[in-house]
């Protein structure tokens, strides 16, 4: 039967530990994938963002350089005068000179602007003077005058139009990407228009920044694309149909909340993200092949389930190991244990291994070596018991054998007429009979003045009218609750090291008011007092007082610290005693607990 449940257990341990790891090595390996390929296709969108926005403020520098330029060209004198003579001249032969005087001008503003392929300055009756780097340059396509006259019309609002090229331009094999940057000329100072310059700018300068960020990024399948707000894809990397206008985009994803996300382009999905210019109006679009994604995905995804096979082998050969090392001693526990049940106390465990199953072995030892030790124990246990009950009978009746032989001399004292001896007896019965009576419970502030009064009459007797005691208390606080025997150390104190070298006029004055809930008892004797340094050790002592602290050379220590820590037990910590003293003028402790009224004892019986 036990090597039946033994193995039973050894089985269920086996597929708990095998079912709980797997199903961690399956969350982990999830959470891994999935965090792992979120974060491919996050990096992919930031990385892209960075792109696009480099690339598009990139571009800006270039058009803010091409605007500059054509604003030179617009305002140059030379220009501007021959322009005026242009149209001055009724000659054609005059106004083709006009172009002759006008080329090298045109050369001085291009030669230094590598991406400027062209310059054309247009009148406003069509007439073209232009001036390009090719060496064998294509035909000129010429603007119509219906061309002129709507560019007249939007340049009236914006500063340039940015057109692209109808077609793909060519310097030898290289083809080139051609866009038109074109700029009213006005004259000067009547701002009338005397015509256009047509500026021409070689985007295939973009491809040398594009390599270089492609080489850097180690990602050569990167498409970069420039559309305007039309869909006309104006710059597309790598392709044969840039400037083509058969090429368009789907400007709706510019219409959407954010700038990334997935489309199709050219029957294939990719990943883009795209900024969009405010200075030309063009969209930097970078888009990035799905497939390559996937393919990073699907590598990931090998290698964990790779590592979450090799894994649960790991886990199932290490489960079935801690199953058996650990349902072994357990068993043979079990029989042991089952022998204690029915009383054979002399079973004991005789595994001696390291592990935890060895600290329970000793421990189960260790019991019962405890549980016979108790066994013969608890007799004795019993007769100490009754030992320590007769004990304190004991000594409570000492108190009472004292208190009852005090009441025996003030009977005797008064039939003999010795009238002083009979009142210093029943003070000090007073006393004791106030000391005996369950010191633990609260007591009525009107007792514990009752109890000072006996212990100062005592005291009268011995320093005569040396001593005087007063009280400021009114009614209504005398039935306030307090801790017996908290106030008559303090006057105990007053009296032994406050006013003991006092020859006359010794006074102590107890008060006691109530206010927001909190009582407030001073105890203020006229006597010698304490130095500042004195003062400042019993605060600190109090102030750092606990259940164990002890005082050591402190007059008048021992009781305040012991009042204290009764007040801070009973009522809570921000209550307590506080000190303050002048050397020569005298001292007063205060004592604060919360103010409530004593609740009588039902069935006490006066002692």
């Amino acid at each position: 039967m036990w090597r039946w449940n033994d193995r039973m257990l050894k089985t269920k341990m086996f597929i708990s530990f095998s079912i709980v790891a797997l199903v961690i090595v399956g969350i982990t390996c999830g959470i891994f994938y999935y965090k792992n390929t979120s974060d491919i296709k996050s990096q992919t969108f930031s990385l892209s963002k960075i792109i696009a926005k480099q690339f598009s403020e990139m571009l800006d520098l270039y058009m803010q350089n091409i605007e500059e330029l054509t604003l030179s060209i617009s305002i140059d004198p030379a220009i501007q005068s021959n322009l005026f003579d242009f149209y001055k001249a009724s000659n054609p032969i005059e106004k083709e000179t006009i172009g002759y005087r006008l080329n090298p001008i045109l050369f001085n503003f291009s030669y230094p602007k590598s991406y400027v392929q062209s310059i054309s300055i247009y009148t406003l009756d069509g007439h073209l003077y232009h001036y390009t780097k090719y060496v064998k340059p294509d035909p000129v396509v010429t603007l119509s005058s219906e061309q002129l006259h709507n560019y007249a019309e939007v340049l009236g609002s914006k500063p340039f139009i940015l057109v692209p090229a109808p077609e793909e331009q060519k310097l030898g094999d290289n083809p080139e990407t051609v866009v038109s940057f074109i700029r009213k000329i006005t004259k000067i100072p009547t701002q009338t228009i005397m015509g256009f310059v047509d500026i021409k700018i070689n985007l295939n300068a973009f491809k040398m920044v594009l390599t270089n960020t492609e080489e850097k990024e180690n990602d050569s399948t990167m498409h970069v694309l420039i559309v305007n707000d039309e869909g006309k894809v104006v710059f597309e990397n790598g392709s044969r149909l840039m400037g083509n206008s058969q090429a368009r985009f789907d400007t709706t994803i510019f219409s959407k909340p954010l700038p990334e996300g997935e489309l199709h382009w050219n029957d294939k999905v990719y990943l883009y993200t795209f900024e969009k210019s405010s200075y030309t109006g063009w969209s930097t679009i970078i888009l990035i092949p799905k497939d390559i994604i996937i393919l990073k995905q699907k590598r990931i995804q090998d290698i964990v389930i790779i590592i979450g096979l090799i894994s649960m082998l790991l886990i199932a050969t290490v489960s079935y190991i801690l199953s058996h090392q650990i349902t072994l001693p357990l068993s043979n526990m079990a029989r042991k244990m089952s022998r204690v049940e029915i009383g054979d106390l002399s079973q004991r465990m005789d595994y001696a291994g390291a592990n935890e199953i060895g600290k329970l072995s000793r421990m189960y030892n260790h019991m019962l070596d405890s549980i016979s030790r108790l066994i013969r124990e608890v007799y004795e246990l019993k007769l100490a018991e009754k030992n320590a009950q007769l004990s304190a009978l004991h000594a409570q009746i000492n108190p009472h054998f004292l208190y009852n032989t005090l009441n025996i001399m003030k009977s005797i004292s008064r039939l003999r007429g010795i009238e002083e001896v009979a009142e210093i007896s029943e003070s000090l019965a007073g006393l004791f009979q106030y000391s005996m009576k369950n010191l633990h419970r609260p007591v009525a502030l009107a007792e514990e003045i009752e109890h000072i009064n006996n212990y100062i009459k005592i005291q009268q007797h011995r320093f005569g009218s040396r001593l005087e005691l007063q009280c400021d208390i009114s009614g209504a606080v005398l039935q306030a609750s307090i801790l017996k025997l908290t106030i008559q150390p303090l006057i105990e104190n007053a009296v032994n090291h406050g006013l003991r070298k006092v020859k006359t006029g010794g006074s102590i004055l107890i008060r006691a008011v109530c206010h927001e809930s909190v009582l407030t008892i001073t105890v203020t004797d006229n006597g010698a007092g304490m130095n500042e340094a004195q003062r400042i050790q019993i605060d600190n002592t109090l102030d750092s007082s606990s259940s164990l602290h002890q005082f050591q050379d402190i007059h008048h220590g021992i009781g305040l610290l012991n009042i204290h820590q009764r007040i801070q037990l009973f009522y809570g910590r921000p209550y307590g005693l506080q000190v303050s003293s002048e050397l020569g003028v005298g001292t007063t402790v205060t004592l604060m607990i919360p103010f409530s009224r004593v609740q009588p004892v039902k069935g006490e019986i006066a002692q």
